[in-house]
């Protein structure tokens, strides 16, 4: 895999020819985008917008606009899909984080905020009340259209959230959830992916039951990646690069189908499974951006411009003395003659030339 140094700190692991249509914008230091081998990197926009931030992107074809700030991450797993009909949009701040799983479905429309741009406190103690929280999307969760995610939410494996939903509290496994506030409108369900608009009667009535569990989700306290314990270990974490090995190692490298599986009333204040460090034997090519050509200064580009005008004038007056020379006069009355020789051009010359002689004696 290469490793692209970019000024500043900034880094870029990844085959940057999967990029088509992309913005990258680094406007801080320090920071760091990862796109995975099989990540396609397409129609997207991202902005690092201070320092020692992460964005890392699993094995999906990815079609998303990010905008995050100093010490904030994005991961987005692998599998995942979004709807090209329109924009996904994640905005992250305050040293938080926005993490979603694998196997997942994003219609149109959706945007992902994890602050209030301003601040709310309380008027008796005159303490803030929307502090910024993170954001954990766990595997095969399916969001219709015209969704708002806000700060502090999880959703677990399995769930489905509704059209037009504004996301304000946790989600369950294998439930389906909508509206504004969201709450659970049915749960111990499954969902798949076949999409049925094209089916014909023969098609609709082979799936009227489906012999699958693949999508229904248990709770394992040994395998459960608590989104507290997750947030705890980043917390612990100084740079985008020690962040980026613990993401690659305990949630990448993490094939567990449970890992993000919960329902209500189970333990969800516990330790992170046990990982192996494998980043560490990832071997990259560094590839180093070349210094930018030095642009000169508004003084600099006028003084080129008047010399160059200085050398024109040079050389018109130049080209005006020649045209004025005696011999460059002759040439040109031959020139003339030999073109109209058959209307006695050359007799002509002879008198054209006593007249350029005379004009030029004085």
């Amino acid at each position: 895999m290469q490793k692209h140094i970019r000024e500043n700190g900034n880094v870029i692991y990844g085959d940057l020819e999967q990029f088509d249509k992309i913005k990258i914008t680094f406007i801080g230091k320090n920071n760091i985008l990862f796109l995975t081998p099989k990540c396609r990197l397409k129609n997207s926009s991202i902005c690092f917008g201070g320092d020692n931030a992460l964005v890392f992107l699993g094995d999906s074809t990815t079609l998303l606009n990010i905008t995050l700030h100093s010490n904030c991450l994005f991961y987005g797993g692998n599998n995942n899909y979004y709807n090209p009909a329109g924009p996904r949009t994640f905005l992250i701040s305050e040293r938080k984080n926005i993490i979603i799983g694998n196997n997942c479905l994003y219609s149109h429309t959706i945007w992902f905020r994890n602050a209030d741009p301003h601040l709310i406190y309380d008027s008796d103690t005159n303490k803030r009340i929307n502090l910024t929280k993170s954001i954990y999307i766990g595997d095969h969760v399916w969001f219709g259209q015209e969704i708002g995610v806000t700060k502090g939410v999880f959703v677990a494996s399995g769930s489905i959230i509704g059209a037009k939903s504004m996301l304000t509290k946790n989600c369950l496994s294998n439930t389906v959830n909508a509206g504004n506030p969201i709450r659970e409108v049915k749960n111990n369900i499954f969902w798949l992916n076949e999409c049925v608009h094209n089916w014909d009667a023969n098609k609709t009535k082979i799936y009227d039951k489906v012999d699958n569990d693949q999508f229904k989700y248990t709770y394992n306290q040994n395998e459960f990646l608590s989104p507290k314990a997750i947030e705890d270990k980043l917390d612990s974490l100084n740079t985008a690069q020690e962040k980026l090995e613990f993401i690659y190692d305990a949630i990448y490298c993490n094939k567990n189908k449970n890992r993000f599986a919960y329902f209500k009333d189970m333990p969800y204040d516990i330790p992170l499974p046990k990982y192996e460090e494998k980043f560490k034997l990832l071997k990259f090519e560094e590839v180093k951006q070349e210094p930018p050509i030095p642009q000169p200064t508004p003084q600099e580009q006028i003084k080129v411009l008047q010399d160059k005008i200085k050398e024109l004038e040079a050389s018109n007056q130049k080209a005006l003395t020649i045209k004025n020379h005696l011999s460059y006069k002759l040439g040109e009355a031959l020139i003339r003659a030999n073109k109209n020789w058959y209307k006695g051009g050359y007799i002509k010359f002879i008198f054209e030339v006593i007249r350029i002689n005379k004009e030029h004696k004085k």
